[in-house]
Protein backbone atom coordinates (compact mmCIF):
# COMPACT_ATOMS: atom_id res chain seq x y z
CA UNK A 1 0.00 0.00 0.00
CA UNK A 2 1.34 3.37 -0.97
CA UNK A 3 1.82 5.99 1.70
CA UNK A 4 -1.01 8.46 2.00
CA UNK A 5 0.18 12.01 2.44
CA UNK A 6 -1.18 14.33 5.09
CA UNK A 7 -2.47 17.86 4.79
CA UNK A 8 -3.45 20.53 7.24
CA UNK A 9 -6.78 18.93 8.04
CA UNK A 10 -5.88 15.23 7.65
CA UNK A 11 -5.00 12.94 4.77
CA UNK A 12 -4.63 14.17 1.24
CA UNK A 13 -7.94 13.58 -0.43
CA UNK A 14 -6.24 12.94 -3.80
CA UNK A 15 -4.05 10.19 -2.29
CA UNK A 16 -7.05 8.57 -0.60
CA UNK A 17 -9.08 8.73 -3.81
CA UNK A 18 -6.18 7.28 -5.80
CA UNK A 19 -5.84 4.41 -3.31
CA UNK A 20 -9.55 3.68 -3.56
CA UNK A 21 -9.44 3.77 -7.36
CA UNK A 22 -6.44 1.42 -7.49
CA UNK A 23 -8.16 -0.98 -5.12
CA UNK A 24 -11.33 -0.95 -7.20
CA UNK A 25 -9.41 -1.52 -10.46
CA UNK A 26 -7.42 -4.42 -9.00
CA UNK A 27 -10.55 -5.99 -7.56
CA UNK A 28 -12.40 -5.66 -10.86
CA UNK A 29 -9.46 -7.21 -12.73
CA UNK A 30 -9.38 -10.18 -10.38
CA UNK A 31 -13.14 -10.65 -10.61
CA UNK A 32 -12.88 -10.61 -14.40
CA UNK A 33 -10.16 -13.28 -14.27
CA UNK A 34 -12.37 -15.38 -12.00
CA UNK A 35 -15.25 -15.07 -14.47
CA UNK A 36 -13.03 -16.16 -17.38
CA UNK A 37 -11.75 -19.16 -15.45
CA UNK A 38 -15.28 -20.15 -14.44
CA UNK A 39 -16.21 -20.12 -18.14
CA UNK A 40 -13.20 -22.30 -18.89
CA UNK A 41 -14.34 -24.77 -16.24
CA UNK A 42 -17.80 -24.93 -17.82
CA UNK A 43 -16.20 -25.59 -21.20
CA UNK A 44 -14.10 -28.40 -19.75
CA UNK A 45 -17.18 -29.91 -18.12
CA UNK A 46 -18.88 -29.91 -21.55
CA UNK A 47 -15.90 -31.80 -22.98
CA UNK A 48 -16.19 -34.40 -20.21
CA UNK A 49 -19.89 -34.84 -21.02
CA UNK A 50 -19.00 -35.27 -24.70
CA UNK A 51 -16.60 -38.11 -23.91
CA UNK A 52 -19.13 -39.76 -21.63
CA UNK A 53 -21.75 -39.66 -24.42
CA UNK A 54 -19.19 -41.04 -26.87
CA UNK A 55 -18.50 -43.92 -24.52
CA UNK A 56 -22.22 -44.68 -24.18
CA UNK A 57 -22.66 -44.59 -27.97
CA UNK A 58 -19.77 -46.97 -28.51
CA UNK A 59 -21.16 -49.38 -25.97
CA UNK A 60 -24.54 -49.27 -27.67
CA UNK A 61 -22.96 -49.89 -31.07
CA UNK A 62 -21.10 -52.91 -29.75
CA UNK A 63 -24.24 -54.36 -28.19
CA UNK A 64 -26.17 -53.92 -31.46
CA UNK A 65 -23.49 -55.49 -33.67
CA UNK A 66 -24.11 -59.08 -32.51
CA UNK A 67 -24.83 -60.29 -36.08
CA UNK A 68 -21.37 -59.40 -37.46
CA UNK A 69 -18.50 -61.88 -37.70
CA UNK A 70 -16.49 -62.37 -34.52
CA UNK A 71 -13.26 -60.88 -35.89
CA UNK A 72 -14.92 -57.56 -36.72
CA UNK A 73 -16.56 -57.53 -33.32
CA UNK A 74 -13.27 -58.26 -31.53
CA UNK A 75 -11.51 -55.50 -33.48
CA UNK A 76 -14.34 -53.08 -32.72
CA UNK A 77 -14.23 -53.98 -29.04
CA UNK A 78 -10.47 -53.59 -28.92
CA UNK A 79 -10.62 -50.25 -30.72
CA UNK A 80 -13.46 -48.99 -28.53
CA UNK A 81 -11.58 -49.97 -25.39
CA UNK A 82 -8.61 -47.93 -26.58
CA UNK A 83 -10.86 -44.96 -27.34
CA UNK A 84 -12.62 -45.32 -23.98
CA UNK A 85 -9.33 -45.55 -22.11
CA UNK A 86 -8.11 -42.41 -23.84
CA UNK A 87 -11.41 -40.64 -23.21
CA UNK A 88 -11.34 -41.62 -19.53
CA UNK A 89 -7.75 -40.47 -19.22
CA UNK A 90 -8.58 -37.14 -20.87
CA UNK A 91 -11.73 -36.76 -18.79
CA UNK A 92 -9.82 -37.47 -15.58
CA UNK A 93 -7.16 -34.95 -16.55
CA UNK A 94 -9.76 -32.34 -17.49
CA UNK A 95 -11.69 -32.85 -14.28
CA UNK A 96 -8.50 -32.76 -12.22
CA UNK A 97 -7.40 -29.54 -13.91
CA UNK A 98 -10.85 -28.02 -13.49
CA UNK A 99 -10.94 -28.88 -9.80
CA UNK A 100 -7.46 -27.45 -9.31
CA UNK A 101 -8.42 -24.24 -11.13
CA UNK A 102 -11.63 -24.01 -9.15
CA UNK A 103 -9.75 -24.35 -5.86
CA UNK A 104 -7.27 -21.68 -6.92
CA UNK A 105 -10.11 -19.39 -7.94
CA UNK A 106 -11.84 -19.91 -4.62
CA UNK A 107 -8.61 -19.11 -2.76
CA UNK A 108 -8.12 -15.95 -4.85
CA UNK A 109 -11.73 -14.96 -4.29
CA UNK A 110 -11.34 -15.31 -0.53
CA UNK A 111 -8.11 -13.28 -0.63
CA UNK A 112 -9.82 -10.55 -2.65
CA UNK A 113 -12.77 -10.45 -0.29
CA UNK A 114 -10.43 -10.18 2.71
CA UNK A 115 -8.42 -7.41 1.08
CA UNK A 116 -11.59 -5.57 0.16
CA UNK A 117 -12.90 -5.79 3.73
CA UNK A 118 -9.52 -4.65 5.04
CA UNK A 119 -9.47 -1.67 2.67
CA UNK A 120 -13.02 -0.77 3.57
CA UNK A 121 -12.13 -0.82 7.25
CA UNK A 122 -9.03 1.28 6.63
CA UNK A 123 -11.03 3.80 4.63
CA UNK A 124 -13.74 3.87 7.28
CA UNK A 125 -11.09 4.58 9.93
CA UNK A 126 -9.59 7.35 7.81
CA UNK A 127 -12.97 8.96 7.30
CA UNK A 128 -13.76 8.73 11.01
CA UNK A 129 -10.42 10.30 11.88
CA UNK A 130 -11.00 13.06 9.35
CA UNK A 131 -14.44 13.71 10.83
CA UNK A 132 -13.00 13.89 14.35
CA UNK A 133 -10.33 16.35 13.18
CA UNK A 134 -12.94 18.51 11.43
CA UNK A 135 -15.09 18.53 14.58
CA UNK A 136 -12.10 19.53 16.68
CA UNK A 137 -11.31 22.36 14.26
CA UNK A 138 -14.91 23.53 14.37
CA UNK A 139 -14.87 23.45 18.17
CA UNK A 140 -11.65 25.48 18.21
CA UNK A 141 -13.10 28.00 15.77
CA UNK A 142 -16.23 28.39 17.91
CA UNK A 143 -14.13 28.94 21.04
CA UNK A 144 -12.32 31.82 19.34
Amino acid sequence: MEKIGKELFGYKRQDVNQLIEETVVKTEDLLEKIQIQEEQIKSLEKQVNYYQKLEANLRGFLENSAGNPMKIKENAISESEKILAEARHNADRIISDAIEQSEKLETKKIEIERALRRHKNQLRTIVEQETDIMEQIEDLEMDN
